[in-house]
């Protein structure tokens, strides 16, 4: 993909790749834009996954497309939706059964260990730089 932003266009989601995000979860990316931050992807959680405690640097968007999760706000199910404000903390997310999310990011999510310290930044660069390694996909815009 050319430019490493994809600004518009379509996205034939099946045919994307299972990308690994940590133990039990893996995205296919949707969406990142290096101009504003914001990226949006499918994120699939097995069972028993867990998103370790983090703080949105930006808001966040959270359709659950299928599944069960259990986070600060309680149990989400398949249809619910969430809004994380910019600030919002998580001591963690599970999966209560295997989960698909659509998830968009309006700026970065920190993670943290039990000290406060940032472990891992989860960002457009993040995805940026993994579009650079490997390709996901190419856009093609009508003529």
């Amino acid at each position: 993909m050319s430019g490493m932003a994809m600004m518009d266009g379509m996205v034939h989601t099946a045919d994307l790749e299972w990308k690994p995000l940590g133990p039990g979860t893996a995205y296919r990316l949707l969406r990142v834009s290096s101009e504003t931050g914001v990226w949006s992807a499918i994120l699939k959680m097995e069972k028993g996954a867990v998103f370790a405690p983090h703080k949105h640097l930006g808001p966040a968007e959270i359709f659950i497309l299928s599944g069960s999760t259990q986070d600060r706000l309680g149990v989400t199910r398949a249809g619910d939706y969430e809004f994380e404000p910019l600030g919002a903390e998580h001591p963690s997310t599970t999966a209560l059964e295997e989960s698909l999310i659509h998830f968009t990011a309006h700026g970065p999510i920190a993670f943290h260990d039990d000290k406060g310290r940032i472990v891992m930044l989860l960002d457009s660069e993040f995805f940026l730089k993994a579009q650079a390694q490997e390709p996901q996909y190419s856009v093609k815009k009508a003529a």
